[in-house]
């Protein structure tokens, strides 16, 4: 909840609705500073997740609008990071790999939230 009222505060707006991308969990869009959740990501056990990812890219979008990575060093298990490769070969072009691997390895971390909060303060006055 800290998290959703802060990014709240500056001025995203978060809908708890289906993405306007197709097969999408979760979908930032900077020009509405919009992140969208989708309701099937409760029953499957992701939402937190989803919400994190997205989040993340929220933040990556301060000051400018221009999504750019945060430089966070995140630490994950081979086996989890082999996997986020292998999504990020498979479904995002190369031009935002590094911002989708920075999202992804957010999502994981147990503290996440305020690393996320600490972030979208430094980097969204």
């Amino acid at each position: 909840q800290p998290l959703v009222q802060d990014l709240q505060s500056k001025g995203f707006t978060i809908r708890i609705a289906l993405p306007p991308v197709k097969s999408s969990y979760g979908l930032f869009q900077s020009q509405s500073k919009t992140l969208w959740i989708s309701p099937l990501t409760f029953p499957l056990g992701i939402a937190r997740q989803t919400f994190l990812h997205e989040a993340v890219h929220a933040v990556q979008s301060c000051p400018t609008g221009r999504l750019t990575p945060i430089g966070w060093r995140v630490k994950v298990s081979p086996v989890v990071e082999r996997e986020i490769g292998r999504i990020l070969m498979q479904s995002y072009h190369h031009s935002s790999r590094v911002l989708e691997r920075e999202a992804f390895f957010m999502q994981g971390q147990p503290d996440a939230v305020a690393k996320v909060i600490a972030a979208l303060n430094e980097r969204c006055p």
